[in-house]
């Protein structure tokens, strides 16, 4: 007699769906009980989807309860069976902890974790069976000629799409199929129960990848003055569609072939977007072999340890005896830039490698494409010990260093923040170098910090983790001063050079050139820079031609049809209207969009607008440009070497400009307009300005030849600006903490910002206004059981600073308190409360960030 189903062994298992809540499943009588880790195939509703096992002692909000427990379907099969969790313990505690600090669905947190060919959404690929093949020729011949009974035309319809897709047909793009089939799932399963279709269920291991696909742009609806109306006609309103065709019209080799991996970083979706292209003759596709990863061609000369300055040997000392006492330690190494912080990272891990057979490290940079030197200098120091993690990389080859890195072959990982879920068996030692880099904060979907991940997986496994910057966030500044982090200081370069002379030019005496943005007294440093055989860089944190076209008639600006920001920018190259929020692109009006005036004139510049003025100012000066438009894939890397390789005097460019490159010949760097970003609705705005200045202010000087900055901006007198140009840190931090702690702002505070999105303006507002009435009358009842949640304040709820983008509407509300204590209380009791409610133009979003980085 079978027992009851109460009495099932359960399993929880972590399934990859934005639902807020546990699933559990039973153990079928043959399966052994899957591990904590462990990957396993569970029906979801019509899907078959890949979960992971979580630990058996762990409960999520919304678990099942006992009625629903009789309903429990079973586990499918064990995808790790023989070989291992995929997760070992310390990854599948981070994802728990995940899950619960940032308040996000557990199966978000793990399909985070995993490398996407091992988490697909529906692992099933059907294909015909020998009877479906009979009935797929009765559909196709008709019932006479192929001797037997024709399928329904749904059936046949299904059966005809499983061929045309080469035999086998993922499950997962089954439901993306053009023209798409009604309940096409459901579909699928009634075949399979008729016997027509074959369910197989591949794993990540069995994919091949020889070649790679790649596409190039026609010459149909192509160039500056394009047919607009016949272009929509074919790309919708799409609007990644649409940027995804100006990359590949921007971008490509000798012949215009883009691959597939060039395109995956800026579109995830590339080969759902790219379909219609085809279609509509505006790509082609070719099959060619895949190229070599970038980061991985031609190993670079190895190098030896250098010899350690004061500060670095005090710094390796302190280190190293953390490293030896095998216990969690953080550190905040405070260098200044061109202070040697990578070659304390070097030596630090080298010891840790030495003395370890099995250790393993983990540096995390911003963005990995932009500091190809120091994946270099690892890769010269350690050789074939080091995977390099970066968007370009194909799928597979992720899936290949996810393998190598778990079992041992590579002990070093280097990548943007995704890389802290790296498989090493006995992590070390953790880097986070520029630590205070916005982009360590996934902004979308499940909202981690890579930092504050960084602390957590050091402290699971007794790892020393390092955190370096010349511009430590406050946060990390202020634990470090009160003892929760090991503080560690250089304030020497190895070189004989000081840190660069920085001079504040006051916009309103000294008024620049309108084309090229440069005062007289700037000017007239390029020219004597260049003169001098040395180079400049010119940093201005706008891109594009113009920042608006205004009309002189009417004075409307020409604006984004979904957002609400004031203007779109001018791309003159591409001779485009591109909105930097949503990505929605259009041809150059000739006209007022609002009058019909043809007055239009063009407002303040973009780093394509200085570029082309410097040619044309400054003849005989070669000038580059660095910034997104002009560093898509491999690009990127090119510009680098050429301006490495002294082939452009002048490199013009963005906050790109300041992430870690090291340029010997640089000997002055002019930031043309350093106040940009302090009138953002933002209380890190002073912090974000400081840090940029700074950063790229130490791009000079760091060669043999002393460096020079001038900083043009209106408000000289800002402390962010003095404080930047007396490269002084402390004054700059101790001025700012104290703004902070009388605000109750982070660090003396925490920040959680709930906000609500969807189409329907009255809809969203509603949505928000009810949520914050549920805090309120939750913050009542949590101050009966804890006094200090009288401190707990909410603010709004209000419009967010930009109201609409993509069409959708954005209302926010901002919870502040001095500890965390209450406000986790208060968000776990309104946790039920997230997520997507209604459907269709009536659907809202409501989300929450936990430690934000911008309130934008």
């Amino acid at each position: 007699m079978s027992r009851p189903a109460s009495a099932r062994p359960r399993v929880s298992v972590a399934v990859p769906v934005n639902l807020d809540r546990a699933f559990d499943y039973s153990l079928p009588k043959d399966m052994a009980r899957p591990e904590a880790g462990e990957r396993v195939l569970v029906p979801f509703g019509a899907r078959v989807l890949v979960g992971v096992v979580r630990p058996s002692d762990v409960k999520a909000a919304g678990a099942q309860d006992e009625a629903e427990a009789k309903k429990m379907r079973p586990i499918l099969a064990r995808l790790d069976a023989g070989s291992g969790p995929t997760l070992g313990p310390d990854l599948v505690a981070l994802c728990e902890w995940m899950s619960s600090y940032y308040m996000a669905p557990v199966g978000e947190a793990y399909r985070t974790a995993l490398p996407g060919l091992l988490s697909n959404a529906d692992a099933r690929v059907a294909s015909v069976s020998e009877a479906g093949r009979a009935k797929l020729r009765a559909h196709r011949e008709g019932p006479l000629l192929a001797g037997t009974e024709a399928p329904s035309p749904e059936q046949g319809r299904v059966l005809a799409a499983i061929d045309d897709a080469g035999g086998q047909l993922p499950a997962s793009k089954a439901t993306k199929l053009e023209p798409p089939i009604p309940s096409i799932l459901l579909r699928l399963e009634e075949l399979a129960g008729l016997g027509w279709v074959e369910w197989a269920w591949p794993d990540a291991g069995d994919i091949e990848t020889r070649t790679e696909t790649h596409f190039r742009r026609t010459a149909l609806l192509r160039g500056r003055d394009v047919d607009e109306p016949a272009l929509r006609a074919v790309i919708g309103r799409s609007k990644q569609r649409r940027a995804l065709l100006d990359a590949l019209e921007a971008s490509g080799d000798a012949e215009g072939w883009v691959a597939i991996s060039d395109l995956r970083g800026a579109f995830p979706r590339v080969r759902e977007l790219i379909k219609a292209l085809i279609e509509g003759e505006l790509v082609v596709a070719e099959e060619r072999p895949r190229e070599l990863d970038p980061f991985a061609a031609g190993a670079p000369t190895p190098t030896e340890e250098m010899a350690a300055t004061a500060d670095q040997a005090s710094a390796l000392a302190e280190l190293g005896l953390a490293l030896g006492r095998g216990d969690f330690a953080s550190y905040l190494l405070h260098g200044i830039t061109g202070s040697g912080k990578t070659e304390v990272y070097l030596q630090l891990i080298a010891r840790a490698l030495r003395e370890d057979a099995e250790a393993g490290a983990i540096v995390l940079v911003p963005e990995i494409a932009l500091t190809p030197q120091l994946s270099d200098r690892f890769r010269a120091r350690f050789g074939d010990e080091v995977a390099v993690l970066h968007s370009a990389l194909t799928p597979r080859q992720r899936l290949d260093a996810w393998d190598q890195i778990a079992r041992g072959l590579r002990r070093i990982v280097i990548g943007p923040r995704s890389a802290i879920f790296a498989p090493l068996p006995r992590v070390r030692v953790v880097v986070v170098d520029e630590e205070h880099d916005g982009s360590f904060k996934q902004e979308e979907g499940l909202r981690y910090n890579a930092r504050d991940l960084a602390l957590m997986r050091g402290q699971q496994q007794g790892a020393v983790v390092v955190l370096g910057s010349a511009t430590p966030s406050l946060e990390s500044y202020a634990r470090a001063k009160e003892g929760k982090h090991g503080y560690l200081r250089l304030v020497t370069r190895p070189t004989p050079r000081p840190l660069p002379e920085v001079e504040l030019l006051d916009l309103a005496q000294h008024r620049p050139d309108p084309e090229t943005m440069l005062s007289a007294k700037l000017r007239q440093a390029v020219l004597t820079t260049v003169e001098a055989g040395e180079q400049a860089i010119l940093f201005l944190n706008r891109r594009g031609y113009t920042t608006s076209m205004t009309c002189i008639d009417c004075g409307a600006m020409q604006q984004c049809p979904d957002c609400s920001a004031p203007s779109m920018t001018y791309h003159l190259e591409r001779n485009r209207l591109m909105c930097h929020l949503c990505g929605h692109i259009e041809a150059s009006p000739r006209k007022c969009l609002a009058c019909g005036a043809e007055a239009l004139v063009h407002g303040r510049g973009g780093t394509e607008r200085v570029e082309v003025a410097l040619q044309g100012a400054l003849p005989g000066v070669r000038v580059a440009r660095l910034d997104r438009d002009t560093s898509r894939g491999r690009a990127l890397l090119e510009t680098l070497r050429a301006f490495r390789a002294r082939e452009a005097d002048v490199l013009v460019g963005t906050q790109m400009l300041s992430k870690g490159h090291d340029f010997p010949g640089v000997t002055l760097v002019g930031i043309l307009q350093g106040d940009h970003g302090l009138g953002l609705p933002d209380p890190r705005a002073a912090e974000k300005t400081f840090a940029l200045l700074t950063q790229v202010a130490g791009r000079a000087g760091r060669g043999e030849r002393p460096g020079r900055v001038l900083i043009q901006a209106w408000a000289v007198t800002h402390p962010a600006l003095v404080h930047a140009r007396d490269h002084d840190y402390e004054g700059f931090a101790t001025a700012e903490l104290a703004s902070r702690e009388e605000l109750h702002n982070p660090p003396y505070g925490h920040l959680v910002l709930v906000r609500a999105s969807g189409h329907d303006a009255a809809g969203v507002r509603a949505r928000i206004e009810d949520f914050a009435t549920r805090a309120r009358r939750a913050k009542a009842a949590l101050l009966e059981i804890d006094p200090a949640a009288e401190a707990l304040s909410l603010l709004g709820p209000v419009p967010a600073p930009i109201e609409r983008i993509n069409r959708r509407s954005r209302w926010q509300l901002l919870m502040r308190a001095p500890t965390r204590g209450p406000l986790r209380r208060l968000l776990h009791a309104l946790r039920p409360a997230l997520g997507v409610e209604g459907r269709g133009a009536k659907q809202t979003s409501l989300s929450i960030d936990v430690d934000p980085q911008s309130l934008l």
